[in-house]
């Protein structure tokens, strides 16, 4: 298994993975999944500003997790939004947590302070993995999707980085996207 910055080539993988989510559960807000050039433009959009990492196994998509921007207005940029997504073949073995973990370092080293993740409940097997990363529950948004026939719940939870600081002037804004220096072997 290797964990690598996601390309366009990765997109159909991708979207294998995440098509049920967005069809068939209430896992992703999204109506439908995305065309595949959707997806391309998707992957093409966030690595602009964001980590997206494939993790591969035998050269298919097993899973894939990044980050985006959490909210537009410039006092949110240290503030990112997290997301993993696996196949049902690789749950519960600890590649969410393995993805994730490389995904945190960069955002870390790319200057990130706040790590928030929207999950749609019920869903223990993810909250479950934030809360065993360190995510605590900051609230639940109740009601606020419909998806699936019904409204969905979603809790949201929040990932300190670094140290806890209270500066007292404007501290340096996130950087570029940081990369993978090799891909990462599992």
């Amino acid at each position: 298994m290797l964990i690598r910055h996601a390309e366009a080539a990765h997109a159909a993988g991708c979207l294998e993975v995440y098509a049920p989510f967005a069809d068939d559960t209430a896992a992703s807000f999204e109506d439908h999944a995305p065309s595949l050039r959707e997806f391309e433009q998707r992957i093409a959009r966030i690595a602009r500003t964001h980590a997206f990492l494939v993790a591969e196994e035998n050269g298919a998509v097993a899973g894939f997790a990044y980050a985006g921007v959490h909210r537009e207005r410039p006092a949110y940029r240290w503030a990112a939004e997290v997301s993993v997504y696996l196949g049902p073949d690789h749950r519960g073995r600890g590649l969410g947590r393995a993805l994730y973990e490389a995904l945190f370092a960069l955002l870390e080293e790319q200057g990130y302070r706040l790590l928030l993740a929207g999950v749609s409940l019920p869903n223990a097997p993810s909250v479950g993995l934030h809360r065993s990363l360190g995510f605590e529950d900051i609230g639940v948004y109740r009601r606020i999707g419909w998806k699936a026939g019904a409204w969905q719940d979603v809790i949201w939870m929040a990932l300190q980085l670094g140290d806890d600081t209270f500066e007292s002037t404007t501290p340096a804004s996130p950087g570029p996207p940081v990369r993978l220096v090799r891909p990462i072997v599992l």
